[in-house]
C-alpha cells in the first residue's frame, strides 16, 4: 500500500516520527537504527514504509531509512511468535549486518541480548531464518570496499529475478573481491553471467 514517504520531518521522538507530506502528517514507528540516521527536525526526509493492520492496534506505519532494515523487519514478522514490537527491538539493538551474521553463525548469545528475546526465542529465530536471511542483502558482501550502495542495488535487482539469495551473495562476494564496480548495472550483468554458467 505504501512504498515510502517523502516530506518534512515535523516531529522526532524516541520511537516515532511525523513526516509532513504536503500538509498531511504521517506518524511512523521507527527503530533506533533509523532514528540515528535522521536529519534535524524541519529538514526533508524520505523513509521506506511498511503498512500493517491488526484488530488490536488498527492501522500502523513503520518507517525505515534503508531497504535492508525494511527487509529484515518483514523477515522477522514471518517468524512464529515475533510481532512488530520485537522486530523493532531487534533493529534497535543490533545492526542488520550483525544480526544476519549472528543468525548464520548460530550466535545465540548475541541475539539474546535483544530486549524481550530469550534463549528459546533466539533458537527459533536461527532455525527459521538461517535459510532466508541472505535476502536481507548484507552478509558476505564486501561493504568495506566502498561499494556498499552498488552491491545493495545489485542484490535487490537480482532478488526480484528469483535467484537464490545464497547464490547471489556468493557470486557478488567473489566478483567484488577482484573488481571495483562503478555501477550496480555492471555488477548485475557480471553476476548474471556467473549464475548462468552455474546453471549450464
Amino acid at each position: 500500500m505504501y512504498a515510502y514517504l517523502e516530506g518534512i520531518l515535523a516531529e522526532k521522538m524516541s520511537t516515532q516520527v511525523i513526516i509532513d507530506c504536503s500538509g498531511v502528517g504521517y506518524e511512523l514507528n521507527v527503530p533506533m537504527s533509523t532514528l540515528e540516521k535522521l536529519p534535524p527536525k524541519g529538514d526533508k526526509v524520505k523513509l521506506l514504509v511498511h503498512y500493517q493492520f491488526s484488530e488490536t492496534d488498527g492501522a500502523r506505519l513503520f518507517g525505515f531509512y534503508t531497504q535492508q532494515e525494511k527487509n529484515l523487519f518483514r523477515l522477522l514478522l514471518g517468524v512464529s511468535k515475533i510481532g512488530p514490537r520485537t522486530a523493532m527491538a531487534v533493529l534497535s539493538a543490533l545492526k542488520v549486518s550483525d544480526f544476519e551474521r549472528a543468525v548464520l553463525g548460530g550466535n545465540l548469545s548475541m541475539i539474546a541480548t535483544v530486549p524481550g528475546l530469550g534463549k528459546k526465542s533466539a533458537e527459533r529465530l536461527v532455525l527459521e531464518l538461517k535459510d532466508k536471511i541472505g535476502g536481507v542483502g548484507v552478509d558476505g558482501v564486501n561493504l568495506s570496499s566502498g561499494q556498499g550502495s552498488i552491491t545493495d542495488d545489485a542484490l535487490a535487482a537480482l532478488l526480484t529475478l528469483g535467484f537464490s539469495p545464497h547464490d547471489i551473495r556468493k557470486y557478488i562476494t567473489k566478483l567484488t573481491k577482484t573488481t571495483k564496480y562503478k555501477t550496480a548495472e555492471e555488477l548485475v550483468k557480471d553476476t548474471l553471467k556467473e549464475l548462468h554458467k552455474r546453471a549450464k
